[in-house]
């Protein structure tokens, strides 16, 4: 089955880059990390004064986060946008697709390290060596991969849980192949970017030496101490730095939510939230969840070998990391605030001990029939999923409002001669506007100023608010998404009852357009089963007046008056 590693590989970076597409503008669980890159970008970090002017001065949050995954990802963008520039294409005067860029780095780098996951596990499968179909629990972990949605989806986006996501990948990767150094790389994510990933090491650990036996307790933990040691010092230096005083942001972090108990303020949810609700919103249908069972029927590094002396460092890895999964989410129900990114973590390693479990079923197609069956209902429900997932995405790119308000807003004043101020509230801010949507034009001016009684709107010549506003000019209404409605699905049975061409017509229409290079028939089919309700206005105040450059068939007055000349003169004659 490793023929196909690449074509489902391949796979994976398209998925990712479709949901990156279609879903371009990122939310406020996002923005302290894209707001960073922005910064890095296009202020540099050196000397401290341009430090001033990062977005985090004005609009620090709750707690500080660390800068470290925003350096990195700036850092391995700097050279994309040097060879942009070498071949002409400035990234810098276009900053919406610079952003798309940074996220299809991060992108990329989650899918390469869930990919590296795939690989460590072959590596260790000891049925191989002797089994006609190699990888073939590989195989279907990818398959399993491309028929989720949140995994997919978020992989591209600026969340502190997925810039740790890629880390805590490599360093399962290490353990997956008995390689504990994976234990120092948990603690340096967990000291860094979020603390639950050191819980869930320090558990690793445990479970890996006093369960199995596979390791040493004191070793595990000396290497989780190095982890923390070395990442403390990594982010006291760096973001002491960028905050202007000393500090471990992860730390201030776990003080304030979990110590001090501010996370509560978000919500609070029952201890089995995780098991009833979360873990079956990201696998739906469930399919995943239910082969877990036949996939600790046995582990696939286990040689079959006793020998209480010498023990194979990987020999029960999968099994370990497995429950591991399961005893860190139970930990987790203790905290009130829940959230699933919280716990994507175990995601791969449920998707690893899924992909043995149908590996274990699919060994055995030709050994009875109820395999068979089992394999291809399985199979339905797989492709069930990529398809549920697909429309997830296509709804979700319904929700980001105000970056559509900002580029529509960009795109009516880019060529306005004279000064521009706009105004954005809150609900705006907190659904797809950041520093990468703004115009870099000394005359044009963004306010973000939030929950002021005395703010007077009519200094501004925009305002983009999901108010209704008197006496402004109504510009442009965007809506959000409200739900899926399946209407248009039954109008079309019904049509079909009557006229049993309906359907085969559609058919038609929809592979006619395919062939063509076209998919707006689809496009049509899906986006009539989502019902949309207005919730942000972009107004103009009546008293402004633009001032734009008047243009002639493409041509700059201002710009090109001997172009223009030739013109007027074609028209005399």
């Amino acid at each position: 089955m490793f023929k196909f590693n690449k074509v489902l590989d391949a796979a994976l970076v398209a998925l990712m880059s479709y949901h990156l597409v279609i879903s371009p503008y990122t939310k406020v669980e996002e923005s302290f990390n894209i707001q960073a890159i922005h910064d890095i970008l296009n202020y540099g970090v050196f000397p401290s004064d341009v430090i001033e002017n990062y977005d985090h001065k004005q609009f620090p949050g709750v707690v500080p986060r660390t800068f470290i995954g925003s350096l990195i990802i700036s850092a391995i963008a700097q050279p994309i946008i040097f060879v942009g520039s070498f071949f002409g294409y400035d990234l810098l005067a276009n900053q919406d697709q610079l952003q798309i860029v940074v996220r299809a780095i991060l992108g990329l780098i989650n899918v390469l390290m869930l990919i590296r996951l795939r690989d460590s596990l072959n590596k260790i499968t000891f049925r191989d060596r002797s089994s006609k179909t190699k990888g073939l629990i590989g195989f279907w972990y990818s398959v399993l991969l491309l028929s989720q949605f949140h995994i997919n989806y978020y992989s591209s986006r600026t969340l502190p849980n997925f810039i740790a996501l890629p880390f805590v990948n490599y360093a399962l990767s290490l353990l997956l192949v008995g390689n504990i150094a994976g234990f120092t790389w948990l603690a340096v994510v967990g000291v860094i970017f979020r603390s639950e990933v050191g819980l869930f090491g320090v558990i690793i650990a445990i479970v890996s030496s006093l369960g199995f036996g596979e390791s040493n307790i004191f070793t595990d933990l000396l290497f989780l101490f190095v982890g923390t040691v070395f990442g403390s010092i990594a982010s006291v230096l760096i973001d002491s730095y960028f905050w202007g005083k000393i500090l471990i942001p992860e730390v201030d972090s776990f003080i304030f939510n979990i110590i001090n108990g501010k996370s509560q303020d978000w919500g609070v949810e029952p201890w089995g939230a995780y098991f009833k609700k979360y873990l079956p919103q990201i696998f739906r249908p469930p399919i995943i969840l239910a082969l877990t069972g036949p996939g600790l029927i046995n582990d696939p590094a286990d040689d079959g070998v006793i020998n209480l002396k010498i023990r194979h460092p990987a020999r029960n890895s999968l099994r370990i990391l497995f429950i591991s999964s399961i005893i860190f989410i139970a930990v987790m129900s203790f905290q009130p605030h829940k959230e699933w990114r919280f716990i994507i973590y175990t995601i791969p390693i449920f998707t690893l001990q899924a992909a043995n479990g149908m590996a274990n079923i699919t060994m055995k197609w030709s050994s009875s029939f109820s395999n068979k069956f089992l394999t291809i209902i399985i199979s339905i429900m797989i492709l069930l999923s990529s398809i549920l997932s697909l429309q997830m995405g296509y709804v979700s790119s319904f929700n980001y409002p105000g970056g559509h308000a900002l580029a529509f807003t960009n795109n009516y004043i880019k060529d306005a001669t004279n000064e521009v101020k706009i105004h954005m509230d809150v609900p705006a801010c907190m659904s797809g506007v950041t520093k990468f949507g703004e115009l870099h034009k000394l005359d044009v001016s963004y306010d973000k100023t939030e929950n002021d009684e005395n703010l007077d709107l009519n200094q501004f010549d925009f305002v983009i608010t999901t108010d209704e506003l008197e006496d402004w000019k109504l510009l442009k209404t965007i809506k959000i998404f409200q739900k899926v409605t399946l209407d248009t699905i039954f109008k079309l049975l019904a049509a079909q009852k009557i006229d049993k061409a309906t359907l085969p017509i559609l058919i038609k229409l929809i592979f006619q357009d395919f062939l063509n290079g076209s998919n707006e028939t689809f496009k049509n089919l899906i986006r009539s089963t989502i019902m949309l309700e207005d919730y942000l206005h972009i107004y103009e105040n009546k008293s402004t007046k633009l001032e734009k450059l008047e243009k002639v068939k493409g041509l700059n007055i201002n710009e090109n008056k001997e172009n223009l000349d030739k013109i007027k003169t074609s028209l005399i004659v």
